[in-house]
């Protein structure tokens, strides 16, 4: 009898020890777990916050290229509004037949320019390799890319089309024909009667005209779009400093 209630003591006692050493391995699992998931939030929130240091290094980067593609576009547009307006004094004076004054060759070297498009995109390439979805706000990441791969490439390839299809085969050879320069670049005309009487020159001047003022427009537009999404990350930025 004393034997059995030996036994049946110690059994308790061991039946007792493995319900103890099991509550202590669940909560070293328990604590495992919780360190585990404590470090991989951890992880997380480093992640989020370099990830987040890298949106607001691209956002200041893009406002530059964008303030330095305003600069660019509202220059060009002083540039051809003021081309647009010498180009309609010279077809004013030439349908006019008005006498010849050492100004007019000035005046028709001004009325030649045709600025290229030149945009700065440096950030934006930088963003597109690094991964769109960088930009957080979903209406801001939409304008820049919208800015970036419709607007400015649909303005350079229309002011490029409609130079370069023009520009070799009309403009140059009626420059040639009633223009020359010499070795310091400037202007003379060739025979200033010729070029009374030719109907075709003051054609091309006047088409060249058109094209000064539809190319303004573009550009204007463009401005207009470009410090739309400059106010929009402005206000990103001024959010985050808050």
């Amino acid at each position: 009898m004393n034997k059995f209630l030996r036994r049946l003591r110690q059994n308790s006692l061991l039946k007792g020890k493995s319900v103890k050493y099991l509550k202590y391995a669940i909560s070293e699992i328990v604590l495992v777990v919780i360190g585990i998931l404590i470090a991989l939030q951890i992880n997380t929130w480093n992640e989020e916050r370099k990830n987040h240091e890298r949106e607001i290094k691209l956002l200041t980067e893009l406002r530059t290229n964008l303030q330095i593609n305003i600069n660019n576009l509202e220059n060009d547009i002083e540039r051809q509004i003021k081309s647009a307006g010498i180009i309609n004094d010279l077809l004013e004076h030439l349908d006019n037949k008005r006498p010849y004054h050492d100004s007019l060759p000035y005046f028709f070297n001004e009325a030649d320019y045709a600025p290229d498009v030149v945009l700065s995109a440096s950030a934006f390439e930088t963003l597109k390799s690094t991964g769109l979805e960088l930009i957080q706000t979903d209406s801001l990441r939409s304008s820049i890319i919208n800015l970036f791969e419709v607007d400015y490439p649909s303005l350079i390839q229309e002011t490029k089309r409609l130079e370069d299809q023009v520009w070799p085969a009309v403009v140059v050879p009626m420059y040639q024909k009633h223009f020359r320069r010499d070795k310091l670049d400037k202007v003379y005309v060739n025979d200033y009667n010729a070029l009374l009487d030719d109907q075709e020159f003051t054609n091309m001047m006047s088409f060249r005209g058109n094209l000064r003022r539809s190319s303004t427009l573009r550009k204007q537009k463009a401005v207009l779009k470009t410090k739309n999404v400059l106010n929009l990350i402005d206000k990103e930025l001024k959010h985050d400093s808050i």
